[in-house]
């Protein structure tokens, strides 16, 4: 499940939505919450390689309490994060995390900007793209995890996918569309997949069994579904015009 970001400026509908109580489950004690930090760690660690998590500099787009950056294990001393609820942002200013840089103020100073979850939740997304590419060090990369995906059977035949909060959203994007931004703003795409099987959330069988009967029977129930959500990684050119 996602955590929110903070807006350039202005109130958000998502700062009375996201208080203190959405949160309980977000203290790491979440057991298939953190099994998904793992493979998302693992998948960073293969494109990026250990030593960018001992010498590289972080931002969480929307850090919570700061339980994601844990799993990670990023270097303590390099994390910084931007987060909509002052509740999750105390949580996670006890664990270290920063919040006096970003990529609404910095220019070529971090090495990684995560956006887990949340770009659905900013209502000026291509904005905080953009900024990501100019905050970012030539070289340095984007990465879009636990996102949603609109290109997915899930979508298309119910018009929603299962991890929507829908009253908060804005920008869904789909892997086509956020791969024609990410060019847009300058980043060359790494790569870009949709993780399912695997995956903690996914029980293939009982997911296909649950989809069959949604489509003949409108059932309200949610469930995880193959290329509903999409990870992507990419970079910002090391000679940056």
């Amino acid at each position: 499940m996602p955590h929110i970001p903070v807006e350039t400026a202005g109130a958000s509908p998502a700062s009375d939505h996201f208080g203190a109580e959405y949160f309980c489950q977000r203290q790491g004690n979440d057991p298939r919450r953190q099994r998904s930090f793992a493979q998302e760690r693992a998948y960073l660690l293969r494109w990026l390689g250990q030593e960018a998590f001992v010498t590289g500099t972080l931002l969480d787009v929307g850090c919570s309490t700061g339980e994601f950056i844990d799993a990670l294990g990023w270097n303590r001393d390099r994390i910084y994060g931007m987060e909509i609820s002052a509740y999750a942002r105390e949580v996670a200013a006890r664990k270290g995390v920063r919040f006096d840089r970003d990529l609404l103020n910095a220019e070529e100073f971090f090495d990684l900007i995560v956006f887990r979850g949340t770009i659905q939740y900013i209502s000026n997304p291509f904005h905080y793209i953009q900024r990501a590419f100019q905050s970012l060090k030539p070289g340095g990369h984007i990465v879009f995890i636990a996102t949603p995906n609109t290109n997915s059977p899930y979508y298309r035949h119910f018009g929603t996918l299962p991890f929507l909060e829908e009253p908060v959203n804005y920008w869904i994007p789909a892997d086509a569309s956020l791969r024609m931004v990410l060019s847009n703003c300058g980043f060359a795409l790494v790569d870009l997949c949709h993780p399912y099987f695997g995956t903690p959330y996914a029980q293939p069988l009982r997911d296909h069994v649950r989809f069959l009967f949604k489509i003949l029977f409108r059932t309200r129930t949610k469930f995880a579904f193959r290329r509903s959500m999409l990870w992507a990684l990419a970079r910002k050119p090391a000679l940056a015009q």
